[in-house]
C-alpha cells in the first residue's frame, strides 16, 4: 500500500465520489481512479461499492478506513514536526472536549498554547459519552474528557485529571423539582447527551441501579450540552450532568439539580490518546499548556471558575 492510495480512498469515501475526491485534492479523477484500482489488486478485495447516494466503502473498505486515517494521522504528524525541526510554523491540533471543560479551563489552555504556537490550525469539538469513536479513528489527537469504560479502556491511555458527581437536572420550576427519589421520576422523559455503543445503554446504566427502565420513547439524545439545555428550558424533560458544568455561566441561573437523595456515581474526567500512537510534539505542547491551566484556574479568585473548580476535586498525579 502507498500513502497516496489510502489519501484518495479516504478522500473518495468522504466525498462520495471520486470526481468530488478529484476536485477537493486538486488531481484528475483518472489518477485517482488507478490508485483506487492498484490498491484493490493489492488488497485482493473491492474497497467500495457504488449506490444511489455516491460511492461508499465496501465491509472492508470500511474497515480499511480507520486504519487508513489513522495512518495518514500519524504521517501528517511526522511531517509537522519535521517542518518545525526546520523552523517552518503551521501544522494542525485536533481536540475533544467535555463541556464543563469547554467552559472554564480550556480557553486559559488555548490562550497559551496559541501564544506559544501562533501558527497552529485548531480544530476543537465537543466531546460527550465516554466511548471516544473520533479519537480512536483519529479524527481527533487527544480528548479531554470521561474516563472510557473498562470494555474499551485498551484502546486508550487514560491519565485521570479531576473526579466529580453527577446531578439530575431540570429547568427552573420543574413540576418534580422538590423530588427527593428516582422512584418518583419513573414516567419522566430525558434527554441525555451520554451516549453509549448502544441507544440506551448510558440511562441503563445509570439509572437502572435504582430501579428505573424508562421506554426508549422517553429517552432522547442531544449532540450536545447546548442543544441538551435549550431542550430543557421549553419542556419537562430531564437530565443528568456533572456539577460542575451546572456551576458554569451556560448553565447556572438556567436549569436546576433536583435534591435526590440516592448517589449517582462519579464521573472522572481525564487526558486520552490512542494507546501505543506517537503524541505529536502539538500535543504533548498543548496537555503542558492545559495543565498549568488547570493549576491556573483552581487557585482563581474569578468568582465563577471558583465555583467551577470547587465541584470538582483534583486526583493526584504519579
Amino acid at each position: 500500500m502507498k500513502i497516496n492510495q489510502l489519501r484518495y480512498f479516504v478522500a473518495v469515501a468522504d466525498c462520495g465520489s471520486v470526481r468530488a475526491a478529484a476536485t477537493a485534492l486538486g488531481v484528475s479523477a483518472a489518477a485517482i481512479s488507478q490508485a483506487l484500482r492498484e490498491l484493490e489488486t493489492t488488497l485482493a478485495t473491492p474497497l467500495l461499492k457504488r449506490e444511489a447516494h455516491g460511492t461508499v466503502p465496501t465491509h472492508a473498505g470500511a474497515q480499511l478506513l480507520v486504519h487508513a486515517r489513522l495512518i495518514l494521522g500519524q504521517v501528517g504528524r511526522a511531517e509537522e514536526e519535521l517542518a518545525q525541526i526546520r523552523g517552518r510554523s503551521g501544522g494542525a491540533l485536533t481536540i475533544g472536549v467535555t463541556p464543563w471543560i469547554a467552559q472554564s479551563i480550556l480557553p486559559h489552555a488555548l490562550a497559551r498554547f496559541h501564544a506559544l504556537r501562533p501558527g497552529v490550525h485548531l480544530d476543537v469539538t465537543e466531546a460527550v459519552g465516554a466511548t471516544h469513536k473520533s479519537l480512536r479513528d483519529g479524527t481527533l489527537d487527544l480528548v479531554i474528557a470521561m474516563s472510557p469504560p473498562p470494555s474499551i479502556a485498551t484502546h486508550f491511555d487514560a491519565r485521570e485529571l479531576f473526579r466529580c458527581d453527577l446531578a439530575v437536572v431540570g429547568r427552573l420550576g420543574h413540576p418534580f423539582a422538590a423530588c427527593t427519589s428516582f422512584q418518583q421520576l419513573v414516567d419522566q422523559d430525558w434527554v441525555l447527551t451520554l451516549r453509549g455503543e448502544s441507544r440506551d445503554q448510558p440511562l441503563i446504566e445509570l439509572l437502572a441501579p435504582y430501579g428505573i427502565s424508562p421506554p426508549p420513547h422517553r429517552v432522547h439524545h442531544a449532540r450536545s450540552a447546548l442543544v441538551a439545555i435549550s431542550m430543557l428550558e421549553v419542556g419537562d424533560m430531564l437530565t443528568i450532568c456533572p456539577w460542575p458544568l451546572l456551576e458554569t455561566p451556560l448553565l447556572r441561573g438556567r436549569v436546576q439539580a433536583l435534591p435526590i437523595r440516592e448517589q449517582l456515581p462519579e464521573m472522572r474526567t481525564a487526558i486520552i490518546v490512542r494507546r501505543n500512537d506517537t503524541l505529536s510534539a502539538l500535543s504533548q505542547l498543548f496537555i503542558d499548556c492545559f495543565e498549568e491551566a488547570a493549576r491556573k484556574c483552581a487557585d482563581s479568585e474569578d468568582p465563577a471558575l471558583k465555583r467551577i473548580m470547587r465541584s470538582v476535586d483534583l486526583l493526584p498525579q504519579a
